[in-house]
């Protein structure tokens, strides 16, 4: 009778299992994967780029402007406006992950291409992947004269950028990125100084209303001076978010005149301590010329 009475249990016990089993797997199914969205507003936070990118058939139009320099002589250059900075961008979402772009700035005359792609997209669900990373790169050329009086090669008038941008959404207001960059420069002043510096950029955003976000940056550098005596300052900003509809205007403060990756990341010469502060906004605006 005991053996029955075992083998009847032992029945149950695994009829219970396979019901937990069964309602687990419905469970599960019933919370499938989700990609998170919209860790940024835009696809640059302030001068640093974020994982975002526009997407599949989204032509995007950004217009960045630098004031000049609380320290420049303010009030004659009327409010900084006479000695302005200015960088166009036009970029295209290829597909949803792939961004490729160009852009022209004022300072030094900088034109550039970059591509940007999103390599791991953040998700919540049964899968877990906690972070986002989108790798990003950029070739730059200095179309600006030179003043030293060399016969420069083309080759000296190029820069290039390289980052891994990785960006976590910690919930409906809170979202950061950490960026580890190279930026390689095939001219520097003598032989002695590196061609190519490491970089790391922080920066975090954080929502206060539906449409309004507060942001900020820094850059660590590798290297700050050079045998020449040049010496280079830690890249930052703070900036508010405002979206408008179709557009994402950013209003913010930094110690950096440049827009170019290179140039503001690795060649800031700007410091806080001496008025080298500048007001500048970001304005972007996107058109799907593909549906």
């Amino acid at each position: 009778m005991k053996p029955l009475l075992y083998s009847f249990l032992l029945l149950c016990s695994l009829a219970v299992q396979a019901q937990e089993s069964d309602l687990f797997d419905v469970f599960e199914e019933s919370t499938p994967s989700e990609v998170v969205y919209a860790s940024f507003k835009g696809t640059q936070l302030i001068n640093a780029a974020t994982n975002e990118t526009p997407g599949e058939g989204v032509l995007q139009f950004v217009m960045a402007h630098r004031f000049g320099s609380f320290n420049d002589d303010y009030l004659y250059n009327f409010f900084g406006l006479d000695n302005a900075q200015v960088r166009m961008q036009l970029d295209y979402g290829v597909t949803n992950r792939l961004n490729i772009g160009i852009g022209r700035s004022s300072f030094l005359k900088v034109a550039d291409g970059f591509v940007k792609y999103q390599l791991l997209q953040q998700q919540k669900g049964t899968k877990t992947v906690p972070v986002s990373i989108t790798l990003h790169s950029s070739t730059n050329y200095r179309n600006a004269r030179y003043t030293d009086g060399i016969d420069h090669a083309m080759s000296d008038r190029f820069s290039y950028m390289h980052q891994a941008v990785i960006a976590r959404k910690w919930n409906r207001k809170l979202s950061t990125l950490v960026s580890p960059s190279v930026v390689h420069f095939n001219l520097v002043p003598t032989a002695q100084d590196p061609n190519t510096t490491a970089h790391i950029t922080l920066g975090a955003r954080y929502k206060i209303s539906n449409r309004m976000a507060l942001t900020g940056e820094s850059t660590l550098l590798s290297n700050r001076e050079f045998s020449s005596g040049e010496r280079y300052t830690t890249p930052f900003a703070l900036g508010v978010d405002i979206e408008t509809g179709g557009h994402v205007f950013q209003l913010h403060i930094s110690n950096t005149r440049a827009m170019n990756g290179p140039y503001w990341m690795a060649r800031n010469p700007y410091s806080a301590g001496n008025g080298g502060l500048f007001l500048g906004f970001n304005i972007s605006r996107v058109f799907t010329v593909k549906e």
